[in-house]
């Protein structure tokens, strides 16, 4: 598995992905207007053939903090390591360009999520009432990078 920068023949597949995995409603051009924010912070996860399985996709806050808007991996590649080596490279390259924060939102009800970034050092520090637009709640979760 390989992990790289986001590149704009990756936007269809990225779609399908985010739209198999993640239950709020994005457009296909939210991909380059991430990267036109910060290209080193929208990751693509690809397995050997080079088709892509999984991405992160942030913003930048302020010169400090990143916040993680998208995340997802292909459920056929789920439990492979392949969402904490592209969560593990994003804190890297946060780290690489003076970022101290990272800061996320997952639905309460999304336990794996929630444990999984607890394991990457996360922690739940507020609860966004009617934060999606379902209307639903969302925890939002930070970490400090060292």
């Amino acid at each position: 598995m390989m992990i790289r920068e986001y590149e704009e023949r990756d936007s269809e597949r990225l779609y399908e992905i985010l739209l198999s995995s993640l239950d709020e409603s994005y457009r296909e051009e939210m991909f380059s207007f991430f990267r036109m924010q910060w290209p080193k912070g929208q990751l693509v996860a690809c397995d050997f053939a080079g088709r892509p399985v999984g991405f992160i996709f942030t913003t930048k806050v302020d010169d400090r903090h990143v916040r993680i808007m998208m995340f997802a991996v292909d459920s056929a590649h789920r439990s492979m390591g392949i969402g904490s080596k592209l969560l593990v490279d994003l804190m890297r390259a946060a780290m690489m360009n003076g970022m101290t924060h990272i800061s996320l939102e997952v639905r309460p009800s999304n336990m794996r999520a929630i444990g999984f970034y607890k394991r990457h050092g996360f922690a739940p520090t507020e609860i966004l009432r009617s934060y999606y637009n379902d209307g639903g709640d969302a925890v939002r979760m930070d970490m400090i990078l060292n």
